[in-house]
């Protein structure tokens, strides 16, 4: 039995809307997967009034973390011979998968001078101001520093984190936040050592810092309201420096030898190359310098 013209027409209007919602349906389970993938900020905060210390919230997922080859080869070609000396490897910066499986918070903003001085009842730094980062500390200051807000506010953490340096997977994880450019404001530099307007708006670096630290927060912040992780100090990492591994990787503690801590995101004294996200250096864990400070991060117990 033959069907009627326009019960026909209804049966082919309702196939083409129902293949029209599958697609639909598509798209938005590739766009969530995206989102998982690369990790999508909850705006959730930990705060500890008292001495004015903010964490946002960064959510597990994955991320490529280094720089591609073309990025890196302008830092290369232009420190020329000395990249051997300075890096000991040909691609510092490898181009890698990593995965963050938990998640963690980390400092809305770089520990300031005041903060210090509460906790630790003195002050290193070399530029004094209340509201700058704190610097001229070691890595064993920054660890005793996280230590010492355990000890102080164990009542009052999230059940099952403590504070601790970030790794410098989570620093570079959060720095990004979502972001692939050069840059965390999903832009790229302009210029190697230059005046870069795109740097400008997230970072105190040499050619706007007048060589010294500036108040944290005053420039733009990323996707995840985290501020000033370009520029202004640089910034240590709990691990040991060392080469990047040749695959993926799931919550990366860095080299298992070695002496040198990893310290990221350029200073106020640096060239525009040297503050970007990918950008790696190292530290003696006992040596200070005025440029180098830290964020404090709240991390999965193990």
């Amino acid at each position: 039995m033959c069907n009627k013209p326009n019960q026909t027409r209804k049966r082919n209007f309702v196939i083409k809307f129902g293949v029209k919602i599958i697609k639909y349906v598509q798209l938005i389970i590739c766009l969530l997967a995206l989102v998982v993938s690369t990790g999508c900020s909850s705006n959730e905060t930990f705060v500890i009034k008292e001495i004015n210390l903010e964490m946002v919230k960064c959510p597990s997922g994955s991320f490529m973390m280094g720089s591609p080859l073309e990025e890196y080869t302008l830092l290369k070609n232009m420190i020329g011979n000395s990249h051997k000396k300075w890096y000991g490897f040909e691609y510092e910066e490898k181009l890698h998968l990593v995965t963050i499986s938990k998640p963690f918070y980390i400092g809305k903003y770089e520990v300031t001078q005041s903060q210090y001085v509460a906790l630790m009842g003195k002050n290193p730094s070399k530029f004094i101001c209340a509201n700058n980062p704190v610097e001229s500390v070691t890595y064993d200051d920054a660890k005793n520093f996280c230590e010492n807000l355990n000890l102080k506010y164990l009542n009052v953490l999230p059940q099952g984190y403590k504070f601790d340096l970030p790794t410098e997977a989570q620093w570079e994880y959060a720095c990004r936040a979502g972001t692939n450019t050069a840059l965390n404001n999903g832009k790229n530099l302009t210029t190697s050592d230059g005046v870069c307007p795109n740097l400008d708006e997230v970072a105190w670096y040499d050619k706007n810092a007048s060589a010294t630290t500036h108040i944290v927060g005053q420039k733009k912040p990323n996707n995840w309201g985290i501020y000033d992780m370009h520029g202004n100090v640089w910034e240590l990492c709990q691990d040991l420096y060392g080469e990047y591994p040749n695959e993926k990787a799931k919550d990366p503690k860095g080299a298992n030898t070695g002496t040198d801590r990893v310290t990221r995101g350029g200073g106020c004294n640096f060239i525009a190359i040297g503050c970007r996200s990918a950008l790696r250096y190292h530290n003696d864990p006992k040596s200070y310098d005025q440029f180098v400070g830290f964020r404090v991060a709240l991390v999965p117990i193990e």
